[in-house]
C-alpha cells in the first residue's frame, strides 16, 4: 500500500472515530450516524468536499422536518407510508434528473426522511429526538471529514456542470422502481414489526434511494452486495467480541475503532473502493456501533433480512435497466 493510500486512509480513520466518539461523549442516541458521513463526504477534490458536506447538512434538515412533521401530525398509517413513498422516490428521481454531485442533497433529504420515519413508526424512537440526533451527527461528521481532509485535498480543474442530459421517462422510472420497493418495505414494516420489520423497510428506502439517484448505479449493483455481506460479518464479530468480554458501551466504542480502520484502508484503496463505501455504511449500521445492542442472534436475523432486502433492489434494478427508455443516457 503506498504511503499517499495509507495517509487518506489515517485521516479517514481519524474523522469517523472522531466524530463516533465526540457523538458517544455528547450523549446522542444513535452516534454510528456521525461517523457514515464521512466515507461519503471525503472525495478526490477540495471543492467537491465542501458542496458534499453544505448538501449533506441541508438535505438532513429537509428530511428531518418532512419526517418528524410526518409521525408528528399524521395517524394513518396509509397516510404515513404515502408520505414516505412519495418523499423517498422524489428525493431519488430529482437526484437522478440533476445528475451531478448537486443531486446529493435530494438524495440524502429523502433516506434521511426514511431514517426518521421508519423506526419511529415501528415505535423504537420518538421522532422529533430522532430528527435533532440525526442533525447533530450529520453535522459532526461533515466537521470531522472537512477538518481531517480539507487542507490535505487538492483543487478542482473545473468546474462541476449544473445537469447532465437525463429524460423525463428515466426519471420518472426511478421514481416509480424507488417508490415501489419503499412500498413494499413500509408493508413489511407493518405486516413484519419489530426490530426485524424496521431493518427490512429501512433497507428497501436506503438501498433504492440511493440506488435511483445515481446517473450510472451499474457499479453499484455489482459491488454492493459483496460490500454488504463484509458488513454484516464484521459487525456479527464486533458485536461477539464486545459480548465475549462483556465490554460497557464506552469499550464498545473505542473497539469499534479497530474496525473502523480496516473500513477506511478498504475505502481509501483503489482497488477496494468500490465496495469498501457499503462495507463501512452496512458495519455501522449492522452493529449498532455505540448502542446498548440488541442480542447476537437477532443482529444475525436483522443482518440477513437486510441483505435481503438488498438483494431484492440490486435485482429489481438490474431489470429496469435493461428497459432501454430507463437507461442512463451515454
Amino acid at each position: 500500500m503506498s504511503s499517499e493510500i495509507s495517509l487518506n486512509a489515517f485521516r479517514l480513520f481519524i474523522a469517523a472515530f472522531g466524530a463516533l466518539l465526540a457523538a458517544h461523549l455528547l450523549g446522542l442516541t444513535n452516534p454510528y450516524w456521525a461517523a457514515m458521513p464521512v466515507f461519503v463526504v471525503a472525495q478526490p477534490f477540495r471543492e467537491d468536499i465542501l458542496i458534499r458536506g453544505a448538501l449533506r447538512i441541508l438535505g438532513t434538515i429537509v428530511g428531518a422536518i418532512i419526517g418528524f412533521v410526518t409521525i408528528h401530525f399524521l395517524h394513518e398509517p396509509w397516510l404515513v407510508g404515502a408520505i414516505l413513498v412519495l418523499t423517498v422516490a422524489s428525493g431519488a428521481a430529482l437526484a437522478y434528473w440533476i445528475g451531478t454531485i448537486y443531486s446529493y442533497g435530494a438524495m440524502i433529504a429523502g433516506l434521511t426522511c426514511a431514517v426518521i420515519v421508519v423506526p419511529a413508526f415501528g415505535g423504537h424512537a420518538e421522532p422529533f429526538q430522532l430528527a435533532m440526533d440525526r442533525f447533530w451527527c450529520t453535522l459532526l461528521g461533515v466537521l470531522a471529514v472537512t477538518l481531517s481532509t480539507f487542507l490535505f485535498t487538492p483543487r478542482r480543474a473545473h468546474k462541476h456542470p449544473l445537469r447532465l442530459d437525463h429524460s423525463l421517462t428515466a426519471t420518472a422510472g426511478r421514481f416509480i422502481t424507488s417508490g415501489a420497493l419503499v412500498l413494499l418495505g413500509f408493508v413489511g414494516l407493518i405486516y413484519i414489526g419489530g426490530f426485524l420489520g424496521i431493518g427490512f423497510a429501512l433497507a428497501l428506502s436506503i438501498f433504492p434511494v440511493v440506488m435511483g439517484s445515481m446517473p450510472n448505479p451499474a457499479p453499484m449493483l455489482k459491488y454492493m452486495p459483496a460490500g454488504a455481506a463484509i458488513g454484516v460479518i464484521l459487525g456479527l464479530i464486533y458485536r461477539y467480541i464486545g459480548g465475549s468480554f462483556g465490554l460497557d458501551q464506552t469499550s464498545m466504542v473505542i473497539l469499534a475503532g479497530i474496525f473502523i480502520a480496516i473500513g477506511s484502508m478498504l475505502r481509501a484503496h483503489p482497488r477496494t473502493a468500490p465496495f469498501g463505501l457499503d462495507t463501512n455504511m452496512i458495519f455501522l449500521l449492522s452493529a449498532e456501533v455505540g448502542l446498548p445492542g440488541h442480542s447476537l442472534s437477532l443482529l444475525a436475523e436483522g443482518g440477513a433480512v437486510l441483505l435481503a432486502a438488498g438483494l431484492i433492489a440490486t435485482t429489481v434494478y438490474r431489470y429496469v435497466l435493461k428497459i432501454p427508455a430507463l437507461t442512463p443516457r451515454s
